[in-house]
């Protein structure tokens, strides 16, 4: 019976162990946070051009609103600011509206350029060429091994990644010399 709980103990912590090696389901799943990431903000540029797009059209019928009204007034003889004001009042807003939504669309494109940048620097698969985890230990699109990164170490308590030379985690606050409770 002792020999059967052994070998128990030794196949979790071999599952446990492949689990937070590199490659393994945190890099996957780091990996799809990221592209998610991005999704979203690619999503949120595309609804800030598209609410750009359609004040611009405002403003451009508001223009030709005025101008319609302006020149039947003057056709009338009786051309007035007075008339013109709510309409004239409308661009305004609408230009102010426009300005602001371009001011997102510049901070949703640094962004998405950021996320780029950081992106670029992450690993390559060397046979396909798509960027793969950083961790990954085979490219989750052609399935070739990738290169060894450089060796990142997790504490054994929360699987927390570990600064180098660290003593304590960062995020259980434990030593990361002692062994995890059996």
């Amino acid at each position: 019976m002792p020999d059967i709980l052994g070998t128990f103990k030794e196949k979790a912590e071999d599952l446990i162990g492949a689990i937070n090696r590199t490659g393994g389901i945190k890099a996957t799943i780091d990996g799809v946070r990221k592209q998610m990431a991005v999704s979203d903000q690619k999503r949120a540029v595309a609804k800030a051009k598209s609410e750009l797009k359609r004040l611009d059209t405002q403003i451009t019928e508001m223009i030709t609103a005025v101008g319609v009204q302006a020149v039947g007034l003057h056709k009338q003889g009786v051309l007035e600011s007075g008339e013109l004001q709510p309409l004239c009042d409308h661009i305004v807003q609408l230009e102010a509206a426009v300005a602001k939504q371009k001011a997102e669309l510049t901070q949703l494109e640094t962004q998405l350029q950021a996320a780029k940048a950081q992106e670029s620097k992450e690993h390559t698969c060397p046979s396909c060429s798509h960027v793969i985890p950083p961790n990954a230990t085979f490219c989750p699109y052609c399935g070739a091994s990738t290169p060894a990164p450089s060796s990142q170490a997790f504490c054994l308590h929360c699987g927390a990644p570990l600064r180098e030379n660290a003593k304590f985690c960062a995020k259980c606050g434990r030593d990361v010399k002692s062994e995890p409770p059996a």
